[in-house]
């Protein structure tokens, strides 16, 4: 399972952490002495309450200070040492490795570690290396399991061997039309109840300007049904989604804001709805919707219950997801990027 890349599982109980590795070559533990449950349970709850209220320019300010506390906390307690000990196993490059000889590491939080933003962990002031992203690519897994069955169902464009995926590759071309990959394209700019998000129209045109360079089949729905959605998704080897997202306490209830029959409320595309779609040909999901990705019942935390699980559970061996609240502009931009580089 970690022939392309390490696996690490972080738990973490009253009596101790640990980070399980697994590797080539074997799986062992490594014990981390400064990261405790209660500090832990603290730090999320605080990072959950961030962007929350009325935002001015002192409280984004104050924001800004919390949140690289907490990233630096992470680092120093957590995945400083678990990089340190990969690289010692020779399992991820050295330290300096350029951006694009940078290993990928398959990251398993359990608990309220589900939550934690390992990716960006780290010291991130000018020229420091002390920081996720200068050591490694983080690719967040729900379970081994799941990363087997995603492994059982390759598609040749996201294999390893060919990673770059951009349109510098001779091969993309090719391999999408064999396939005659389809792509379902759903956007929300208006939703009655929430506001406005003027960047989905952009996005919508960005992306379509991309899979039309390489000749994907693409279908649009703009402001659909729920039922509209469900009944069309299985046909489709890529679906993205740009619209509202909303986690809830009962994450089974978490859902993507579209539109109702009679067009005057908002409806709701929930997780227990997705969930029990039979899908065959679908590879990649991309959910550019706010806290998709995010499960806030603590009860239920062990779970992994949330919008982009129940995209898996219906077959689709890649999600993309927000662990939180995203600005519509910036969403925008990096899905803009995120197919450029991929077609």
């Amino acid at each position: 399972m970690s022939e392309n890349g390490p696996i690490v599982v972080l738990n973490s109980t009253r009596y101790r952490s640990d980070a399980i590795i697994v590797t080539t070559s074997d799986i062992a533990s490594l014990e981390l002495p400064s990261l405790k449950l209660e500090d832990i349970e603290r730090r999320m709850n605080q990072l959950a309450g961030l962007g929350r209220g009325q935002q001015n320019i002192f409280r984004r300010r104050e924001n800004n200070l919390k949140l690289n506390d907490i990233l630096h906390w992470l680092w120093d307690t957590a995945v400083g040492p678990v990089l340190d000990e990969l690289q010692r196993r020779g399992a991820i490059r050295t330290g300096g490795a350029g951006i694009h000889d940078l290993t990928r590491v398959w990251w398993i939080g359990v608990g309220p570690l589900s939550m934690a933003p390992f990716y960006a962990a780290g010291y991130h002031s000018l020229g420091s290396t002390w920081n996720t992203l200068s050591r490694a690519i983080l690719t967040y897994i729900l379970t081994i399991k799941a990363l087997s069955y995603a492994r059982q169902k390759r598609f040749e464009l996201f294999d390893g061997s060919d990673s770059s995926c951009s349109t510098d590759n001779p091969r993309s071309d090719n391999i999408i039309r064999k396939l005659n990959a389809r792509l379902l394209l759903v956007s929300m700019p208006i939703t009655p109840g929430a506001s406005n998000l003027p960047g989905v129209s952009q996005e919508v045109q960005y992306i379509s300007d991309e899979t039309d360079k390489i000749g994907i089949g693409t279908s649009a729905l703009s402001e659909p049904t729920p039922t509209a959605v469900l009944n069309q998704v299985a046909d489709f080897n890529f679906v993205h989604f740009a619209c509202h997202g909303v986690s809830d306490v009962n994450p089974s209830d978490s859902h993507l804001m579209l539109l109702s029959p009679d067009g005057a409320n908002a409806a709701k595309l929930r997780v227990r709805d997705i969930s029990t779609l039979n899908t065959q040909n679908a590879h990649l999901a991309y959910l550019s919707a706010c806290s998709s990705a995010r499960n806030p019942s603590r009860r239920l935390a062990d779970e992994v219950i949330h919008l982009a699980s129940g995209f898996q559970l219906a077959g689709f061996s890649h999600v993309l997801a927000n662990l939180w609240e995203t600005n519509d502009s910036a969403s925008s931009e990096v899905a803009r990027d995120f197919y450029h580089l991929l077609f």
